[in-house]
């Protein structure tokens, strides 16, 4: 169906010569039209809306709703300026403004409401010029899984280019080490041929020596460890032993910062799959953080539950919390606000977690503290998804 700009001002110019009969018919064939055109835009999965020179709605269909969480109630003849950041508007009216104004503009908006959404919003004119008095068509682009994917993609790049750098390094360490541990032994050896009153006090010195080599190799050791990409060795796990475990290795930190550990840990979770080590590792370096963090003493606690088909893990401290502007940067590689820190210990425990095909989110409220959350999947949910996929490839 097309309503032809002839047929309206053929239809204008007999409106005085039509009868009842024809006057009904163009309505319907009007109506028809309305129905169709509406029909086509409502099944899009674009944003479709048009703003008139008043910044009052012309129109807007289903997605543009959705997207804007403009409401039920929300139709022709309302403003949505509220609903867009006014840094959007701010740069939509600068261009529209300026003495060459463009007839077609992209933006790139992020939006909070009704959820957390990336938004490319293409503004055009519906008039041949782009004067300030032209109506305004906005098509809406759901565009967020695209920018995930782009920020995910970013960040395996950097956190591979510094693991590879961080394991070179730590390799180039570790051979010069070597070196000097058989050279120390050389000349112990040579010191026990020697007959001198200093002999006993150069004996202590080259003990404290070699003490830290052995303890700087076992950190260059553990250090390539825990920054070599490895495999997670996935098997049924219990998460309640594996924090458990980490809670005895850490208990003489724990009780010498006066932290009490309050404990809610399900019963009869469904296990996880999960390489043992590896998430030992995460519960250890997250637990120490919290621990870190109330250095006046506190409350950690614990709780595990199950969450659909997965696991939650639910770590919250009591200590100083984590400004909003530190609190994105956390799992980024070599950021650190200690004086001693690496900066790689939440990096590896993002890493890990993505490998177990897990997510953990953090939310920090300054004064009040910091609560991690981890979802592991569990191993029923991840043993049925093999099963039926090993069953389609046999058929």
């Amino acid at each position: 169906m097309d309503v032809k700009p002839v047929f309206i001002e053929k239809l204008i110019g007999r409106m005085d010569r039509l009868d009842a009969r024809s006057v009904a018919s163009v309505v319907s064939r009007l109506a028809e039209e309305k129905g169709f055109f509406e029909t086509v835009f409502n099944a899009l999965n674009e944003g479709i809306l048009v703003l008139g020179t008043d910044q009052k709605t012309l129109y807007l269909n289903r997605a543009a709703s959705e997207l804007l969480g403009l409401g039920a109630d929300f139709g022709p003849g309302d403003s949505f300026r509220r609903h867009l950041p006014d840094s959007f508007w701010k740069a939509l009216e600068e261009d529209r403004r300026s003495p060459k104004p463009r007839s077609s503009v992209h933006h790139d908006v992020e939006v909070f409401y009704p959820q957390h959404r990336f938004l490319q919003i293409y503004v055009s004119t519906l008039h041949h010029d782009a004067s300030p008095e032209s109506d305004l068509l906005f098509i809406l682009q759901d565009v967020t899984e695209e920018r995930q994917r782009a920020v995910l993609s970013a960040k395996s790049e950097r956190i591979g280019a510094v693991t590879h750098l961080a394991a070179g390094v730590a390799h180039e360490i570790g051979n010069p080490l070597n070196s000097l541990h058989i050279y120390l032994q050389l000349i112990e050896r040579e010191l026990r041929q020697l007959d001198s009153p200093a002999r006993k006090k150069i004996e202590e010195h080259l003990s404290v020596c070699q003490g830290e080599i052995s303890r700087l190799d076992q950190i260059v050791s553990q250090f390539l460890k825990a920054v070599r990409p490895v495999v997670p060795a996935l098997e049924p796990r219990a998460v309640n032993d594996i924090l458990t475990d980490v809670l005895q290795v850490l208990e003489p930190e724990i009780a010498n910062r006066d932290v009490l550990v309050e404990k809610d840990l399900g019963r009869d979770l469904p296990l996880i799959l999960a390489d043992r080590d590896q998430l030992k590792q995460v519960f250890f370096n997250v637990i120490r953080n919290s621990v870190q963090a109330m250095s006046k003493g506190g409350i950690l606690h614990l709780r595990t539950e199950p969450h659909g088909d997965q696991v939650l893990i639910t770590l919250r401290d009591t200590g100083g919390g984590i400004p909003s502007e530190v609190l994105q940067h956390i799992f980024e590689p070599y950021f650190t606000t200690k004086s001693e820190g690496s900066g790689l210990g939440l990096m590896i425990v993002e890493r890990v977690v993505r490998e177990h095909g897990g997510v953990i989110e953090v939310s920090s409220e300054q004064g009040r503290g910091t609560t991690f959350r981890i979802f592991m999947p569990i191993a029923e949910k991840r043993t049925r998804l093999l099963d039926g996929r090993s069953s389609q490839e046999a058929a």
